[in-house]
């Protein structure tokens, strides 16, 4: 119910039209605290101040909306029905934001089931058609974000309790469409993006860490609120209406790949995974016969350890840097050489020359994608 409804139903029983202040919320709890009358009363009931009685209505971050009445012109009775016009209008009005609620998870779910259809058949280059009731939302520049959870527990995340999670991250409206089962394609308008910037970054590199940055932020909310396991993926911003189709196939192939080359890590991002794309495209009958021309029995050797296969992704994760690698895996750098040494006699591949580590790294890709085949 709106609030002039509410002002003018209550001006027939207190013969004037209650007037709307508004209080930031500290000094609003600063209020309530000094009636001491007020301490264990509900959170509608009605605070004095000077010579008016202050009925709280809405209750947001940044302010809250109370009406005020002359103390002196209504009986104990009269305000104790002001009270309850207020809660009962407050019930209606949260009943009423569920059903819109409800309507846009259905509107959301109905794009989630058009998306899938054009995937499976094919149809990338499709834009939203006009019958899909989101179109109008999706014209502007977005972000994509897509969230898969692996979550085996019976505390499955509901769109609801998630869309407010997001909400609240972003501080803004977010558009959450739910695809199969535990995944969901999260939509954040441009503009809410500002306030993750800073003024002195620039360049697509600064845009690209901020990306990773709100991965991070997500990965953490959700895994805070539900756990079990999730894997996030994040596109550099769009305009959906035109691209969506295509942009979701390129979002889901990410973290299929960032799952298979990548799996102990969380946050996929596709212009870091070039070259495990190219591997992946190779057909199995090829990379089996690299792998045994170019490393003989690497598979029960190099990469069966470990510690060898640790030492090696460090490696090749700081750009081939001896000692930095040395630091990440808190080793001495002599024990760091010996290990390089170690791969050295085993493979015959030395992988401080450029050549040497070039064919290592996809002799390690490939024997990723051709062991879990």
């Amino acid at each position: 119910m709106d609030i002039q409804v509410v002002r003018e139903k209550l001006a027939r029983v207190v013969g004037d039209i209650l007037k709307e202040q508004e209080f930031p919320p500290n000094e609003w709890k600063l209020l309530r605290e000094s009636d001491q009358a007020t301490v264990e009363l509900g959170p509608h009931s009605p605070v004095l101040v000077g010579s008016h009685l202050l009925f709280p209505w809405s209750y947001t971050g940044t302010k809250v909306v109370c009406l005020a009445v002359n103390a002196a012109e209504v009986s104990e009775s009269e305000r104790d029905l002001i009270e309850l016009v207020i809660e009962a209008a407050q019930e209606d009005r949260d009943t009423h934001a569920l059903s819109l609620k409800g309507d846009e998870q259905e509107q959301n779910a109905q794009l989630g089931s058009w998306l899938q259809t054009q995937l499976e058949n094919g149809s990338l280059d499709e834009e939203i058609p006009d019958p899909i009731v989101l179109k109008s939302r999706l014209t502007g520049t977005m972000v994509p974000f897509l969230l898969s959870s692996e979550n085996r527990s019976h505390d499955k995340i509901s769109y609801v309790q998630l869309d407010k999670l997001l909400r609240s991250y972003f501080d803004g409206n977010v558009t959450l469409v739910p695809l199969q089962d535990k995944e969901w394609l999260i939509l954040v308008g441009e503009a809410l993006l500002n306030g993750f910037r800073e003024e002195s970054d620039e360049g697509q590199d600064a845009e690209r860490a901020m990306l990773y940055d709100l991965c991070q932020g997500i990965y953490e909310l959700v895994s805070n609120e539900w756990g079990g396991t999730l894997h996030l993926a994040v596109l550099e911003p769009i305009i959906p209406v035109q691209v969506l189709v295509s942009s979701l196939s390129l979002l889901r192939e990410t973290l299929q790949l960032g799952r298979l080359f990548h799996f102990t890590e969380h946050i996929h991002l596709p212009w870091s995974l070039h070259l495990e794309r190219l591997v992946y495209s190779i057909p199995d009958e090829q990379r089996r016969r690299f792998l045994e021309q170019t490393v003989p029995h690497t598979s029960s050797t190099v990469f069966a350890d470990n510690e060898t296969l640790s030492t090696l992704e460090t490696f090749f994760q700081l750009d081939c840097n001896v000692s930095e690698t040395a630091k990440r895996l808190y080793i001495h750098r002599n024990t760091l050489l010996y290990r390089m040494d170690k791969i050295k006699q085993e493979t015959g591949l030395d992988v401080r020359s450029f050549r040497d580590a070039v064919l290592m790294k996809l002799t390690l890709l490939l024997y990723k994608v051709t062991k879990r085949k």
